[in-house]
């Protein structure tokens, strides 16, 4: 006996002796599938609409590669300007020298406030002097006038508003 008809014969025993199995898996396979259907189908459009974000960013792929190399474009162009003013300015000697500044805010505020306070006691009466007093008798017979709207009211844009007068004449014109 050859090897080819050894060979030959024990595969054709094989298929026999696996031809049941495979016919009863085929069967399992097929309810499978028809019991897995709807399953299958809910899930393929699950991952459609998964998908969906990824597929509407590969349509703007030009876009995020031209944002992209712009971006290196710029930090190169950044780290070039950066590196080589540093050693310009090295080179040359004219590092920045801390400089008093003149005034800060908040000695301009302190000098401001204390003109503000000298300018007050400038105005002030002398210690000698009292104060004028109103008596009742002042308070009273000024008290309406106090009470009274002087014409300065705070109530917007209609306080200052000119009103103009109805026509009355009868011709209306």
């Amino acid at each position: 006996m050859s090897v080819s008809t050894v060979l030959s014969t024990t595969a054709t025993v094989l298929y026999y002796v696996c031809w049941p199995i495979i016919i009863i898996l085929r069967l399992l396979l097929a309810a499978l599938t028809f019991i897995a259907a709807p399953i299958l189908h809910v899930a393929h459009y699950l991952t459609y609409g998964v998908l969906w974000p990824i597929r509407q960013l590969a349509k703007l792929e030009t876009l995020y590669i031209y944002f992209g190399v712009a971006a290196l474009v710029g930090i190169l162009t950044g780290a070039v300007l950066h590196y080589s003013i540093n050693f310009i300015v090295r080179t040359l000697g004219i590092d920045r020298v801390t400089e008093e500044r003149g005034r800060t805010l908040s000695s301009y505020r302190a000098e401001k406030s204390e003109r503000q306070a000298q300018k007050t006691r400038q105005t002030l009466p002398k210690v000698g002097l009292k104060p004028m007093r109103l008596d009742a008798g002042l308070k009273e017979d000024y008290s309406d006038w106090l009470k009274q709207d002087k014409g300065f009211s705070t109530k917007g844009l209609l306080s200052t508003t000119i009103l103009e007068e109805e026509d009355s004449s009868e011709a209306g014109f």
